[in-house]
């Protein structure tokens, strides 16, 4: 008996899904950590009618974030493409295209941001400009690090990935707390957050100089680049990160227009609580997305990667769910403090809103990276409904993360009702081998 659990455990490490993402989950969890050291930080430093301010930009943040987001998982998808094809010329060249692009793309929304600061500053109830603008400048300097670290990605490259990710996470929390102390309050949060962001870009350049350096072997045969293909793919790419985006960060500015100051930092507490399990589930999809992507392109298996990764966010989801199930007052009141304590009987309801955002999430990018795009459909519908919920009801804390869970329940139903509809589909359409799987 002992002598078949070791071989399992021998397998499962050779595996390069689990072995991978043990890695980015080590890396990520230790990141993660790390910035939520940051949000209890500021949570306490702050108090709940600032911290809810706080919050509330930095779902902004998120939102300004959408652009970031699909730029990474296209990256990703053609760099994991090109690389498993051998075609490192065409990496450099994808690469150095990006580039052009985001630099011109990336001026003109923000240009477009700031014209629309004076109706954000009315809607979120600030009586200045000055966050906002920060808050823009940091979206646009995230361009240039997502564009690395999609790099990296593409490149199966995670542990000098998660490095970056660490070093960034430890100097915005350093910083914030210095700043914080020396009188910056909400501003100095953000500027954190703003300068942290530049220290991790200029630490990735040093890695991705070393992967465009490299001699990879290439195929005499040559591809022409159609950037048209990238479009085709971006835009339902960016459907579903917008999508998604949403569902996590819009309950959070709507709840800051329609609660009371006091309600709204609760409930940005509690939000912050619940994406721990999105947190520690996210490395695996990181993970399999790049993997799948390649595999896909190669004509190889791909289908128990979704099954194997799905059961490890379930489990995780489970995990962290349990906790806050059996012991709310211990995390409110170890995390956030007594301040936040009568928030603790809503925090059970956040765990199971972000478990079905996790699994909702995986599904959808496990079908964005063998192209199955209209998919991206479900996650628009679903995040309409939520705002549009939202806006009808919203009495109390307990109503909105109610509208969430249903919103995400309905859409984890629809999408595993489409997965089981195309799944003998997809056994037909694409080559299935359980020796290539694992």
């Amino acid at each position: 008996m002992m002598k078949r659990f070791w071989q399992i455990v021998k397998d499962l490490i050779k595996n390069r899904l689990v072995a991978d993402s043990l890695v980015v989950l080590g890396g990520g969890m230790v990141a993660n950590l790390i910035n939520y050291l940051y949000h209890l930080s500021m949570g306490r430093m702050l108090g709940p009618g600032d911290y809810g301010v706080m919050a509330s930009l930095i779902s902004v943040i998120y939102l300004g974030g959408i652009p970031l987001s699909v730029l990474s998982l296209v990256m990703v998808k053609y760099i994991s493409t090109f690389r498993g094809k051998k075609q490192m010329l065409m990496v450099n060249f994808f690469y150095r295209w990006i580039i052009k692009k985001v630099i011109y793309f990336g001026v003109i929304g923000l240009i477009v941001f700031l014209f629309f600061v004076p109706l954000m500053a009315r809607f979120l109830h600030l009586n200045s400009y000055q966050l906002l603008i920060i808050v823009g400048l940091t979206s646009f300097l995230s361009l240039f690090p997502t564009v690395t670290s999609a790099m990296l990605q593409g490149f199966l490259r995670f542990n000098w990935n998660t490095l970056v990710g660490l070093a960034t996470a430890l100097t915005k929390l350093i910083l914030a707390i210095i700043f914080v102390c020396l009188g910056l309050k909400i501003p100095g949060a953000l500027l954190a957050i703003l300068l942290s962001t530049g220290i991790g870009y200029l630490i990735s350049i040093f890695f991705v100089r070393e992967l465009t350096k490299s001699k990879f072997s290439t195929n005499a045969m040559k591809i022409d680049f159609d950037g048209s293909g990238v479009l085709s793919f971006a835009l339902p790419t960016f459907l579903s990160i917008s999508a998604f985006t949403s569902l996590y960060t819009t309950d959070v500015i709507l709840a800051r227009h329609f609660l009371s100051a006091r309600e709204a930092g609760f409930y940005a507490a509690l939000a912050t609580l619940g994406k721990i399990v999105f947190f520690a589930s996210s490395p695996v999809i990181t993970v399999m997305f790049p993997m799948v992507s390649e595999r896909h392109a190669l004509g190889g298996g791909y289908l128990t990667l979704l099954k194997f990764s799905l059961m490890i966010v379930l489990l995780i989801s489970a995990g962290v769910s349990f906790i806050y199930l059996f012991f709310p007052k211990l995390m409110i009141l170890a995390l956030y403090g007594r301040e936040y304590l009568s928030a603790s009987p809503h925090l059970k309801f956040f765990a199971v809103f972000l478990s079905l955002y996790s699994l909702s999430f995986l599904l959808v990018n496990f079908y964005l990276s063998i192209r199955e795009v209209r998919v991206v459909v479900l996650p628009v519908i679903a995040a309409i409904l939520q705002i549009v919920l939202i806006i009808l009801f919203h009495q109390n804390l307990a109503q909105v993360v109610w509208i969430s869970i249903i919103t995400l329940g309905l859409l984890l139903l629809s999408l595993l009702l489409y997965s089981f509809v195309n799944y003998g589909k997809a056994q037909k359409t694409f080559a299935f081998s359980r020796r290539s799987c694992l």
